[in-house]
């Protein structure tokens, strides 16, 4: 070994694959150029070469390696890694068994294992310390280096639950290393949300090919990921996502940044919202768009003071969403995600989680059936996509619950009811490697309550909780670059359960709430005197 193998920094883990490079260039070149600019350790992946090119290349590639103290991992071979006494080898499930490939490697070389489920983990802690040292976690999206897949793309919150069942069986001596899918446009995302439910520990590094195998200039290209995975600060939005003891001053200064900069708010969203939608976001101030159209989703990301709401209640084509998520995420503009019915169908179910791994929420708002269900907390799957069976479940329990969707997504997660509750999981967009989130839990995640007694009348028209969004996303979209995000969301809650109560006293039926409901949002607005909304706001 060129280091002791406890003190390997696994952060930035090349992969070769020799079937990508660039004209012109070999795997020596692209190795080299990833060491000179970052690269933590180096495996050989190479499936169709002969045993002795294998042996010759990985002579030259060891040779390189340990130039820069970086150690060598050889792929599946124990042959060729016991030959040209490479510092390691990382083998998969379908493998050489785990046990004997340690006894040929004997204790001091580095053995990596292939984790995709919760049992493997389970298998590697009673094996011990002495066995394995780091798993490659994944897939975790998808990839064209993983022939013949056998596991679905876990994404991070599948990481999440590995780096927990690591946790759980105290095998804290395993490293992990994130790998399937990686590129610039997804690795802080990944970093930031794979932690353990404990905090203890996210991910110790990345592990990728092709950004480095493929590129023309793989030096630049190591340049670019060591930069990302040495952030510490995961910046997805124009604006601040510092913690926040948010009061009517606050939520006035938000009200009075959206009056100003009239946000275009895009409404991706269930058909029959959408005019009612429309509406709502003109009365706050805000210009609606409503647009399912794949080509212009980047166009509209990039005009100032954008927002998108995101609503599954009609399902969109999944390539047209994703692409607007893509957009936003991009220029770093906010996405409200309202996962309407999250489980109430297979369908629903698959579309939304797609969505939910697809990409970074400022927001993600849900009734309660939808919030228990994204935390894992309720049994079964949902009945249509209206909050039911809920009614004897403590205000604790659903506390809870939106503080771990708050956590597990690191957003700010609103879940509605008589009682609305507010959780701000975004620490303030901190990212670091092994870490995870310094031991603070879900249950650590602050929250707010919202109440105004109850407005049974709320729950006879379409889509109320659908056009909370929009207010969330009105508020949010009209930030400034000091604006904080959870004053936003909690003003815009505040703001809405304050003209619903308004609009109740109002209305003579569900048809004149609705219009009495715009009026009073209209009102409210406008005169923008928060410390005299109905609906109260208290932090738990």
């Amino acid at each position: 070994m060129i280091i002791p193998k406890q003190q390997v920094d696994y952060s930035l883990y090349l992969v070769t694959d020799s079937s990508m490079l660039p004209p012109g260039k070999t795997l020596y070149d692209q190795v080299k150029a990833g060491l000179e600019n970052g690269v933590t350790l180096v495996q050989i992946r190479e499936k169709d070469t002969d045993t002795k090119s294998f042996i010759e290349e990985g002579l030259q590639v060891r040779e390189l390696c340990h130039q820069f103290k970086v150690p060598l991992i050889i792929n599946d071979r124990v042959d060729v890694a016991l030959a040209i006494d490479a510092d390691g080898v990382h083998v998969g499930q379908d493998d050489m068994p785990i046990p004997m490939v340690r006894k040929l490697l004997g204790p001091d070389k580095i053995l990596g294992w292939s984790v995709g489920l919760v049992s493997e983990v389970e298998e590697l802690a009673n094996w011990g310390p002495d066995m394995i040292d780091y798993i490659g976690i994944g897939t975790l999206f998808p990839t064209l280096t993983k022939k013949n897949q056998k596991k679905s793309p876990m994404g991070p919150q599948g990481a999440s639950d590995i780096l927990t069942a690591l946790e759980t069986n105290q095998a804290s001596w395993c490293k992990t290393v994130g790998i399937g899918g990686l590129h610039p446009d997804c690795i802080e995302r990944v970093i930031y949300q794979c932690n353990s439910s404990n905090g203890r520990r996210s991910i110790d590094g990345i592990a990728l090919v092709s950004d480095i195998m493929a590129s023309p200039n793989a030096s630049s290209s190591t340049a670019v990921l060591r930069e990302l995975i040495r952030g510490t600060n995961f910046k997805y939005v124009n604006f601040q996502l510092t913690p926040s003891d948010v009061n009517a001053s606050n939520v006035r200064d938000v009200i009075s940044q959206v009056k100003n900069s009239r946000p275009l708010v895009h409404h991706m969203t269930n058909k029959v919202h959408q005019n009612f939608g429309a509406n709502v976001t003109l009365a706050l101030g805000s210009s609606p768009i409503m647009s399912e159209v794949e080509s212009e989703a980047r166009d509209l990301a990039q005009i100032p003071q954008a927002s998108l709401l995101l609503n599954t209640g009609s399902v969109a084509p999944a390539a047209t969403i994703k692409t607007a998520i893509r957009a936003y995420n991009e220029f770093k503009r906010p996405i409200v995600f309202d996962p309407v019915g999250y489980s109430a169908t297979q369908t629903r179910l698959i579309l939304n989680d797609t969505l939910l791994t697809f990409g970074q929420f400022i927001c993600i708002k849900g009734n309660s059936s939808e919030i228990l269900s994204l935390a894992r907390m309720t049994e079964g799957k949902m009945k249509g996509v209206d909050a039911a069976g809920t009614d004897l479940i403590t205000k604790e329990y659903l506390a809870l619950a939106t503080q771990t969707v708050a956590y597990k997504y690191k957003t700010i997660a609103v879940c509605t009811g008589e009682t609305d509750f507010i959780a701000d999981g975004t620490f303030a967009g901190k990212i670091q490697l092994s870490e995870g989130t310094e031991g603070v839990t879900a249950n650590d995640v602050p929250c707010y309550t919202i109440e105004n007694g109850p407005i049974p009348i709320m729950g006879d028209i379409t889509a109320s909780g659908c056009s909370l969004g929009s207010t969330i996303a009105c508020l949010l979209g009209g930030l400034k670059e000091d604006g904080i995000a959870i004053e936003a969301v909690v003003g815009a809650v505040q703001l809405y359960k304050s003209a619903g109560k308004l609009a109740s006293t109002r209305a003579r039926g569900n048809g004149s709430f609705h219009v009495e409901l715009i009026d009073a949002l209209y009102q409210l607005f406008n005169e923008n005197k928060p410390e005299e909304w109905t609906a109260k706001v208290n932090r738990l």
